[in-house]
């Protein structure tokens, strides 16, 4: 009978009763201070989960910023992630765009690189057109060419949803728009009937390649080569390509097609991009044959 009193004595010291869990998840619904240091007082755990998330993320949910302050200040983890769909409550406070609980969290050591599905906190507050949670989150060591799992950086994303002072203090901030090699002397040697192929396989679905042939999604690439940029009838470009003025050179389509949000933040051609040089040119000197007067090589 000793042994069973023990047992039980150990199980209560080691997990907290359950109405104190209750009560702190409670309180900090409500955003109650004092049923918040009550509930601690009595043993609660601070990062007490009630199945779902944590007494944290029911602060910052509220919108209570003394409770997140004092759970914070009792030790709460600041970087947990209790609903993984919704992220780390960095990506709680971002989505309700409050600053004060932002700093508060990042303040507390909350991971300004943290991501939910591979899209990272800078891009929840871009998409939110926060421009004060933006700055907070890259004050406090946000990558600024993160990327989406399907390449979108920050940039791309303001530029795109017209956002010019985010993408303005992003582009101050340490954006790296790559630059790939040139590639015009290499164009001779290129293998066209693989960039054809490759046309085919990847492009045709989006652009037609004939000379009488109409829009798809993307504009006739027939006499693409030399040909004015964002110059095609009944076609909605974006404003980046509408600022790109000039024709389209070789060494202009080799930047674009390298990677078109990245070289090229803010374009309507939200692909992957040909960042494999060998068939970048293939597909250039195809390209080139799509006239009745192909541009000379260099």
């Amino acid at each position: 009978m000793r042994d069973v009193l023990l047992f039980i004595l150990v199980v209560l010291l080691h997990f907290p009763n359950v109405s104190h869990a209750s009560a702190i998840h409670d309180a900090a619904t409500k955003g109650d201070v004092a049923a918040i240091t009550a509930a601690l007082d009595a043993g609660a755990a601070v990062d007490q989960s009630d199945g779902r998330t944590t007494p944290l993320y029911l602060a910052v949910k509220g919108g209570h910023f003394a409770a997140a302050k004092l759970l914070i200040e009792r030790g709460a983890d600041v970087n947990a992630a209790p609903e993984p769909l919704l992220g780390p409550v960095l990506m709680l406070a971002l989505a309700k765009r409050r600053i004060d609980l932002i700093k508060l969290l990042l303040d507390a050591g909350a991971n300004p690189n943290a991501q939910r599905g591979r899209e990272a906190v800078l891009h929840i507050a871009v998409r939110s057109a926060c421009l004060d949670c933006v700055k907070a989150l890259v004050e406090a060591g946000a990558d600024v060419n993160a990327k989406t799992k399907d390449g979108k950086t920050p940039l791309h994303l303001a530029k795109f949803k017209g956002q010019r002072e985010v993408a303005d203090y992003l582009m101050s901030h340490g954006v790296v728009l790559p630059t790939p090699a040139p590639i015009s002397m290499k164009l001779a040697s290129a293998d066209v009937e693989k960039g054809r192929t490759y046309f085919t396989h990847v492009c045709h679905g989006c652009h037609n390649a004939e000379a009488q042939g109409g829009t798809k999604t993307g504009p006739n690439l027939w006499g693409v080569v030399g040909r004015d940029k964002a110059s095609m009838a009944n076609m909605r470009y974006s404003d980046t390509l509408l600022g790109w003025e000039g024709v389209w050179t070789y060494e202009d389509l080799n930047r674009y097609l390298f990677g078109p949000m990245l070289t090229t933040p803010g374009v309507k051609m939200e692909t992957p991009g040909v960042p494999d040089e060998t068939e970048r040119v293939n597909l250039i000197a195809y390209l080139r044959t799509l006239s009745d007067k192909p541009i000379p090589l260099p």
